[in-house]
């Protein structure tokens, strides 16, 4: 199964840490799970949140495959924690602004 992370290019990364040690947090409302990272096995889903991540900080909408480190916990329907996660390689990148959000 093939995992994917949605993010900006402005962060420069080979892993994926959890919020408590990098400080960057998407959803300020969030307080759990601060300590695991997230990923999906949808590329869509991991596109969305892609351009969600733009839309808070800027840059252009990419999407890693992942590779996780430790236990994973399937936490919703394709969304998935883990402690820690490798990028792999850089799966997709959108220049152009996503309509449906």
């Amino acid at each position: 199964m093939s995992f994917y992370h949605g993010t900006t290019d402005l962060f420069e990364m080979s892993m994926l840490l959890p919020a408590i040690e990098t400080g960057n947090l998407r959803e300020d409302w969030r307080k759990k799970l601060t300590d695991k990272v997230f990923f999906t096995d949808s590329l869509m889903s991991a596109e969305k949140f892609a351009w969600k991540a733009v839309q808070r900080y800027g840059g252009n909408a990419v999407v890693y495959e992942v590779r996780p480190n430790g236990d994973v916990w399937h936490t919703n329907t394709n969304e998935y924690v883990a402690d820690s996660a490798k990028i792999i390689k850089l799966a997709a990148v959108y220049k152009e602004k996503w309509k449906e959000l």
